[in-house]
């Protein structure tokens, strides 16, 4: 019999983007939108092509958008150094169905691991995204406390982008965000119930007993200046799409650029790594909320509290 030997054929390619449902933690394959953008004025690229396990990747890339393309650099005569990273293009990662809220990326993608060719992104749960079975609901209204010495009836401005961090009693972390609005909806796993002690001897008559519940602790992470560069990110875009339409550019340039012209769309690496904020227990105190109690069939409602009946919200101070 014939022996064939095996060949190690290496392709070179793109790094390939893994989404990730928070609340399952499970790659999301279908309904995205994940383009590689223009940084300059937020022209598509190129459209991500998907694989059977979600994988999102860019085959085919040219020069500059590729920087292992030598051929297509050499075709192009261009003898300069690659150009940063961040300097040419981005990833904007869109949901359609409304299900996760949307994040921009560098390009080239960071891999998980250094010489890898896979990077992953945890997308958050939109506000209107409807409850997987099975999961806990956590809903609320997330704005910044005035600062003190503000002027009576300053109205407090929406936490736009925060970040949220659900840890349950069996150390689970589910992720969460704000939209920006300040409107949060985190969907997590429903952790394991508590166990109620029984008395002794029994109480007569019965008691009755609570809905079964767990507690879970909230951490919130905000910084303004995140919401600043999405807003320039967005404005930048925007004036590129008029300058374009002035000048009498197509139907099919405009179209490139419109899915997220418009959008104010935070910055994954930056929105990661905002600093911790205090969510108040009361209004007028820097107490901390404590824990939230989750229960089966009902959303948790995080609210400080002395606020008007009418306002339940979440307030957030610097720690």
């Amino acid at each position: 019999m014939a022996v064939v030997p095996a060949i190690d054929l290496v392709l070179r390619t793109t790094t390939g983007l893994r989404l990730i449902d928070a609340w399952s933690g499970q790659p999301v394959t279908d309904g995205l939108r994940c383009a590689l953008r223009r940084v300059r004025d937020g022209r598509e690229i190129a459209r991500a092509a998907v694989s059977a396990g979600g994988v999102h990747h860019w085959p085919g890339l040219r020069w500059p958008w590729n920087a292992d393309d030598l051929a297509g650099r050499a075709a192009a005569g261009d003898p300069s150094p690659p150009a940063p990273p961040q300097a040419l293009a981005e990833i904007v990662v869109e949901d359609p169905l409304g299900r996760f809220l949307p994040l921009r990326l560098d390009w080239p993608l960071p891999p998980d691991a250094p010489g890898g060719a896979l990077a992953s992104l945890v997308l958050p749960s939109a506000p209107g995204r409807v409850a997987p079975p099975g999961s806990a609901g956590i809903t609320g209204l997330l704005l910044l406390d005035p600062p003190p010495g503000s002027p009576a009836g300053t109205e407090p401005p929406p936490a736009a982008f925060a970040r949220v961090l659900a840890a349950d009693g069996q150390g689970r972390n589910t992720e969460g965000m704000t939209d920006a609005a300040g409107r949060l909806a985190l969907h997590l796993p429903f952790p394991r119930p508590e166990r109620k002690p029984q008395s002794s001897p029994p109480a007569s008559p019965p008691e009755l007993a609570p809905p079964p519940g767990a507690p879970v602790t909230l951490r919130v992470f905000h910084d303004p200046a995140v919401v600043a560069e999405a807003v320039a990110r967005a404005s930048l875009v925007a004036a590129a799409n008029a300058a374009r339409r002035r000048a009498g550019g197509s139907a099919t340039d405009a179209a490139s650029g419109a899915a997220s012209a418009f959008t104010v769309i935070p910055h994954a690496a930056r929105w990661r790594a905002q600093p911790e904020v205090r969510a108040l227990a009361r209004i007028a105190t820097a107490d901390a909320l404590g824990p939230l109690r989750l229960e089966a069939g009902r959303l948790a409602v995080p609210v400080t509290e002395g606020l008007p009946p009418h306002r339940p919200e979440l307030r957030l101070a610097p720690l």
